[in-house]
This record gives C-alpha cells, sequence and structure tokens, in this order.
C-alpha cells in the first residue's frame, strides 16, 4: 500500500490508517515468542480436494478439520494491539502427533459420511519453523438411499406419525450429527407421549451398506433393482436390549402446587393448608396466592399423557413474571401404576422492589415526548416501584416516576443555562396469561394456548420547552405479547391511542412555523389511535472451532391510526390518519478480541389523505437521524430532511434544526476490537471504527407554492441526498454497562446534493486540528465549522 504523497487532510491519514490496520492485522505473520530448541510447530493447514463440495463448503470443511489435529500439535496464535500475531512457547515438533492428527481427520471424514476419504501429510522446513500441510481427499459421500421407522415393539399406534419432520433425508450425505440429530428429535416425540423415562439408549439405529447384493428381485417384476453405490440404508427402532421399564407410558394422575415451599413438604402433611381445585391441589401455609391464578400457567394436565414439551411450558410460564425466587417440579411415579404425580414447589421471592436511577445523556434523547432535544446535555432522575402480585393474582405492576432536565452547551447572549424539562409518570401492569386468548394466539400458534401475557401501559407526561412551547402527552395501550413456536417474540396493541397537546407557542415559535411549511405540519396538538404489532427474533451460531459466533437479530413493526377503531368520530380536529411500517436487521461477527456489526434500517410512514395537518405524520411519530444511535457525525435530528439546506449558523441564538420525517433509510458497519485490560475482569478498553450511511425524507411535497420539495423522497435523488460519514471512537467496558465515547465526520452532505452528489470531505489537516475540533476561531469560524462537519457523543451501551 502506497502512502499518499501530500498529506493535506487527516481524513486521508485515517483511512489509510484504518486500512493499514485491517491489513496487517489479517494478514501478517505471526512472531514467535520462547521457541524450544530444534524444531516446532509454526503453522498447520488442510487443504481438501472434492468434486462434491462448493468453494465454500471446502473452506468451512477445512477449518472444521483443522479443529481435529491432535492438541500436541496445535497452535495458539493470540493478538496484541489490534495489529500484532504472536505464537506463544510453541510445541516442540514430533512426528507421531501429524500421526494422530491424520487419524482424527480421516475418523472426522467417516462421521461426515466420507466412508473412503485419504489423507497424506507434506511437512516443509524452514530454519527450526515447521509446516504441516494435510492434503484430504474426501472421495463421493455415503448418501441416505432409505429411511424406516420400526416401533412396533411398543405398539402404540400414536407412534405412527413419527417419521414426519424426519431429519434422516433420502438422498442428503448420512453424518454422525444427522443421526444424533434425528435420534433426539424420536426421543423428544416418545416422551411427549408418555413415554418419560426412555432416551436414546432405547433407540437403535442400523445403517445397511452392503453392496454385494447389489442386484435384487422386485416383488413385482422380474426386472432388477441397481443399488446404488455409496449409499446406505437407515432404519430406525427400539433396541432389544432395552430395560422394558424405559418403555412404559405414563399419565398424569395428580398435580399439586407448593405455593410456599419448604424442604420435607408432601401431600400428606396434614399442617399444610389445600384448596383442590378441577386439575390441581394448592397447598400453603400462607394464601399469598389466588389458587385460581395457577390456572393459566399449567400446561400439565391431570389426566392426560405425560408431555415433557407441557413440562418445559410451565416452567417458563411460572419463571416469566419473577413471582417466586426458585421453582421446581418433580415427578412420582405411582407404585403398581402407569401413573405420575406432579409436584410443583415454589419459593416466593419478595412482593415489592423498589429503586431509583440518575441517568445523562448527550446528543441523544432520554424520552419520546421530549421531540425537540437537540445537541444538548441531559440529567434525569428515576423512582421505580415494582409490585410483583398484585391482588394475589401474580400480576406486576411497575409504577415510574422521572423527572429532568437538558442543558445548553454554552451560554451566550439569547440562551439560557435550562433549554428544557420534563415530568412524567407512568404505570405498566403485566397480567401473565393471555386475556381473550383466542385473540392473540393468531400470533402465537402454540399447540397450548395462554402461553404469553397481557399488558396495559398508561403513560402522563409534561414538557417545558423554555422560550418555545408547552407538550402535555398522554398515552394508552393494551395488549399481548409472548413467544410462538418458531420463537418469534411477538406482541400486539389492538388498543393504543396517544394524544400530544401542544400549549403557550411563544411569539418566535410561531416565527419559525410560518416560516418552515413542514415544521407548521408536523408541530401541532395531534391524536393518534389504532393498533400496532410487532415481532422479533435472534439467533446465535458457534463455529466448529469456537472462535466465531454469528447472532442475526430481526425486528419488524407495524402501526396505523385512524383505520380500525380510530375512525371513529371522536376529536375529528386532531385525528391523525396514518399507516407506518419499520424493519431492522443486525448481523454481528464475533471474535476473542474483535467482531465485526452490521445494521439495516428501513421505515416509512404514510400520512393518509385529509387536511393539511396529514401531510406529514405527527411530530411525535416521525423518524429522525443522528446523536449517538443513529448517524453518528450528526447532532439528534440534525441530519435530514431529504436535500434541505441547514438553518444558517448563528452564534448569537439557539439553532432550531430538528429535521425529522416520513421516512427513513440507514445503513451502519463497525469494527471493534479491544485495546487493553485496564482492571482485569472489570474494566477493558476498546476501540472502534464506523461508517454510517442514510437520511430522512418527507413522502409528500410540503412546499405551499407547489413547487419541487428537496425534502420529499425522490428515486433519481437517493443517492445523491443520501449522507455518509465514517469515525473512530472508544468503548470504555464495566462488564456490567459500557461508556462510549465516538467521534464522526461528515464525507457526504444531502444538503450539498447538488454539487459532486454531496460529496465533501471535511476540509481539516494537522496544522489546524486541535483548533477546529476545540476552540472557537475567530467569528467562531471554527464552532461554524464543527455545526457543518463533525459531531461527538457520548452514549451508554453499544449503538447497535
Amino acid at each position: 500500500m502506497l502512502f499518499p504523497q501530500k498529506i493535506n487532510s487527516i481524513f486521508y491519514v485515517y483511512v489509510w490508517f484504518v486500512l493499514w490496520a485491517i491489513g496487517a492485522s489479517s494478514c501478517g505473520r505471526p512472531f514467535v515468542k520462547n521457541p524450544p530448541d530444534g524444531y516446532y510447530f509454526y503453522s498447520n493447514r488442510v487443504a481438501v480436494r472434492s468434486n462434491d463440495l462448493k468453494a465454500d463448503e471446502k473452506k468451512a470443511l477445512e477449518q472444521k478439520l483443522l479443529m481435529q489435529l491432535d492438541d500436541s500439535a496445535k497452535i495458539t496464535i493470540t493478538r496484541k494491539w489490534l495489529f500484532f500475531k504472536t505464537i506463544k512457547n510453541p510445541v516442540r515438533y514430533d512426528s507421531a502427533y501429524c500421526v494422530k492428527s491424520a487419524e482424527n481427520i480421516k475418523a472426522s471424514l467417516f462421521h461426515l459420511g466420507y466412508y473412503q476419504a485419504m489423507v497424506n501429510q507434506q511437512v516443509d522446513t524452514n530454519k527450526h519453523k515447521i509446516r504441516v500441510s494435510y492434503q484430504v481427499t474426501t472421495g463421493l459421500p455415503t448418501r441416505i438411499r432409505s429411511v424406516e421407522h420400526d416401533f412396533s415393539a411398543i405398539g402404540d399406534s400414536n407412534l405412527r406419525t413419527l417419521e414426519r419432520g424426519c431429519l434422516a433425508q433420502k438422498s442428503k450425505p448420512v453424518t454422525r450429527i444427522m443421526i444424533l440429530a434425528e435420534v433426539n428429535r424420536l426421543v423428544d416425540s416418545f416422551r411427549n407421549h408418555g413415554y418419560y423415562k426412555l432416551t436414546s439408549n432405547e433407540i437403535k439405529v442400523i445403517g445397511d451398506t452392503i453392496q454385494s447384493a447389489s442386484r435384487q428381485q422386485s416383488k413385482d417384476s422380474l426386472t432388477p433393482n441397481i443399488i446404488p453405490p455409496n449409499t446406505i440404508s437407515l432404519s430406525f427402532g427400539i433396541n432389544p436390549n432395552a430395560d422394558k421399564d424405559r418403555l412404559r407410558q405414563y399419565h398424569i394422575r395428580s398435580i399439586f402446587i407448593f405455593s410456599d415451599h419448604r424442604n420435607g413438604d408432601s401431600p400428606e402433611d396434614s399442617t399444610v393448608n389445600r384448596i383442590t381445585r378441577n386439575d390441581y391441589t394448592v397447598l400453603y401455609r400462607s394464601l399469598r396466592f389466588n389458587p385460581q391464578a395457577f390456572q393459566p400457567l399449567l400446561t400439565l394436565k391431570q389426566g392426560s399423557l405425560y408431555r415433557e414439551s407441557a413440562y418445559d411450558q410451565t416452567v417458563r410460564n411460572l419463571s416469566r413474571n419473577n413471582v417466586w425466587k426458585t421453582i421446581g417440579i418433580t415427578l412420582h411415579e405411582v407404585p403398581n401404576q402407569d401413573s405420575l404425580d406432579i409436584h410443583i414447589e415454589l419459593t416466593p421471592t419478595t412482593k415489592y422492589r423498589f429503586e431509583t436511577a440518575l441517568e445523562v445523556s448527550y446528543s441523544a434523547a432520554s424520552n419520546i415526548s421530549n421531540i425537540l432535544a437537540g445537541n444538548l446535555f441531559g440529567i434525569s432522575g428515576n423512582i421505580i416501584l415494582l409490585n410483583r402480585n398484585v391482588g394475589n393474582q401474580g400480576i406486576r405492576m411497575t409504577q415510574n416516576i422521572r423527572t429532568g432536565i437538558e442543558l445548553n452547551n454554552r451560554i451566550s447572549a439569547g440562551t439560557k443555562l435550562i433549554n428544557s424539562n420534563e415530568i412524567s409518570y407512568s404505570n405498566t401492569m403485566l397480567f401473565p396469561k393471555l386475556i381473550l386468548s383466542d385473540i392473540p394466539n393468531v400470533f402465537s400458534a402454540h399447540k397450548q394456548k395462554n402461553s404469553g401475557e397481557t399488558f396495559l401501559n398508561a403513560t402522563l407526561s409534561y414538557n417545558t420547552r423554555l422560550n418555545l412551547f408547552n407538550l402535555q402527552s398522554t398515552n394508552l395501550s393494551v395488549g399481548w405479547l409472548g413467544v410462538n413456536q418458531k420463537n418469534w417474540k411477538w406482541s400486539w396493541s389492538p388498543f393504543s391511542v396517544a394524544f400530544s397537546n401542544l400549549l403557550n407557542p411563544s411569539d418566535s415559535f410561531v416565527n419559525i412555523l410560518q416560516n418552515n411549511p413542514f415544521l407548521r405540519y408536523s408541530y401541532n396538538t395531534a391524536l393518534v389511535g389504532g393498533m400496532n404489532v410487532s415481532f422479533s427474533k435472534s439467533n446465535l451460531k458457534t463455529s466448529s472451532s469456537g472462535k466465531r459466533t454469528i447472532e442475526n437479530s430481526f425486528r419488524l413493526n407495524a402501526e396505523e391510526s385512524g383505520l380500525t377503531w380510530g375512525a371513529l368520530p371522536v376529536l375529528k380536529k386532531y385525528k391523525r390518519r396514518y399507516v407506518k411500517l419499520d424493519a431492522e436487521y443486525r448481523k454481528t461477527v464475533s471474535f476473542r478480541n474483535t467482531a465485526v456489526v452490521f445494521r439495516g434500517f428501513v421505515g416509512v410512514g404514510v400520512p393518509l389523505l385529509g387536511s393539511d395537518t396529514n401531510r406529514t405524520l405527527p411530530f411525535f411519530k416521525q423518524y429522525f437521524g443522528g446523536g449517538s444511535n443513529s448517524m453518528r457525525a450528526w447532532p439528534v435530528r440534525g441530519i435530514g430532511t431529504g436535500g434541505k439546506a441547514l438553518v444558517p449558523f448563528s452564534s448569537n441564538r439557539t439553532i432550531f434544526n430538528d429535521l425529522t420525517g416520513d421516512m427513513q433509510l440507514e445503513l451502519n458497519i463497525e469494527y471493534r476490537y479491544k485495546l487493553l485490560t485496564i482492571i482485569r475482569n472489570t474494566l477493558t478498553l476498546k476501540g472502534a471504527v464506523f461508517a454510517d450511511m442514510g437520511n430522512v425524507w418527507n413522502l409528500r411535497n410540503t412546499n405551499t407554492t407547489g413547487g419541487l420539495d428537496s425534502s420529499q423522497f425522490s428515486l433519481k435523488n437517493l443517492y445523491a441526498q443520501t449522507g455518509m460519514a465514517a469515525g473512530t471512537g472508544f468503548r470504555l467496558d464495566f462488564n456490567y454497562f459500557v461508556l462510549r465515547l465516538d467521534l464522526g465526520f461528515r464525507i457526504k452532505r444531502p444538503e450539498l446534493y447538488y454539487l459532486n452528489n454531496g460529496w465533501k470531505l471535511p476540509d481539516i489537516g494537522f496544522d489546524d486540528l486541535l483548533p477546529k475540533i476545540f476552540s472557537r476561531g475567530v467569528n467562531d469560524e471554527y464552532r461554524k465549522w464543527r455545526y457543518e462537519n463533525f459531531n461527538f457523543t457520548i452514549g451508554i451501551g453499544y449503538a447497535f
């Protein structure tokens, strides 16, 4: 890589340094520390030759086979300061270790279905360094010819459906993992049919690869059947040597719930009080819980077959509301019967919890009602009271009182120390069941209903934006949440209403609205009412080597106002009608000391036809970018709308530059790396480099003259009006929370989309780096430069 001949911008140096660091960390040769006398292992390589695998499949197989090397032949490479790889105390070379490694590789290939694989070793010497290459020829994999399930030895007609969902599929390569997965699936199926004692030891798998009888007579024809080579026939059945006691099918006779369990409690204890319901009996010393409250939590049913899935679901239902400190379910066989008694042993936790919290924010909004928060410093306090057992029904109620102020970063003529203040109260109640369960189970999709919760949330807040206006907000929502069989977390609110009342607008704010049609359409008293639904899911995968984990996260949201029950003729003057959809995807690839994170977000809100106030979404539902969790080179609500020009910089007044819109597109990528451990297991310093791109737009023309509107989304202007930024930052990881400092530079500015598609690198060099970032300059010229090119944010936790 060539160094630029002339360095006139720190941005070029920054980009060059990042690229060099990544290249050096990924391609550099490791240094050797404390080598032994004589020859030692320096590198290992596995090369797979196969006509049956694609390039990416070969690479994945090579990584998997590297993990099969004998421990004495493995090489551990550590990374320090991001760039330098080191082999510490390498192992002395011994050819026996290579032979053992080759045997391990061949055994691993056998379990993957390559029964005729060959492994050859090649050893290269460079001074005392030994490089070992394992040349692997896989041959053709053995594929499944047929699959049979025969459990006639048990004689249960309900087990005939076991073939459904079989994981060992015809024509697929046979692998040990596949067979074990199918055995585990069969065990789960048996346990869900009453065979609670059955284990994998009772399942027998037979594989037939005999090729000698390659010509077998067809049952209905004289034409012989040709058995394909490299195929296997699998048969799953009951082990003839299985313990007969484990093949018994059990029903549930009785269910006993010990609501305040102590060691030694039993149903025969006459000193314990009891209440018997239809399906269970509650035993207690002090009646802290209404016996009826257990009904929706139990998926184990008296008189039914024992099902493992019902056992697990009951544990989850009891665990999710945090009412009990410990939860135990024990199974007791009834003598001389194929029946079970279920003992549910519960130890209650404390009913109330009280806590306080102090929050500090910079360049980030602390509350959705505080919609005009800009690049400010905020302090807020919270008082939280949690009741875990309202009405002895296991209902959780959380009450939160929040108050806070936001301070201006500077004090000058025309500005005050306090920019805004707020106070709010919220009350959230969670019921441990799905009320009207037939409706929400459309999303739950569980065989057993009531596998979710019902929520009720109410919030009141009052915000004062000094010298501008007051904002009074009320929110109420009712709905359900849960997890379906495919592990999607879902939340559905069929009733959601929010009313924001804009009070006491100052003359200066009225003038701002008159001069900006978009703000005039956005900032007004508004009522929204309708439904919303959301889905989210995360999955985590670990590579076969254990050195890499991949996490994928998805989130989908949809809401509407004024289309369903919100269409009722109530407060028609303030009612806003819209449909809003947004989706987010995140992918995190983590290694031992580094990680690469990608995020994509798209959101669209469509204001429906009506008065001028319906040209845009209400201001508390609009999208915005900037701040510590979005486009980090811009302050909160500082990017957009579209190619709209920034409010001219002025040093003697507060800049009202709240840029929000009906649509948002955003892509982010971040490379994170560990720098050093400050306090072991307590404090770690980490670094990051990142790039953000995106913007917000309006869907409709807000230009009152009817001319072109640069803030309106247009596909032909998408590239030109997309902002881009690059930056770096530091993270102080305290294990329980992360303090994040990010420094971002704008390299593509949407407001200049008509000039070179907005590409404009920050004009900064070594000679003026510190003054431009920290000082005011002549006539506030450096402050103006920072306003147009640069942003510094402080955040808690990772941005995404």
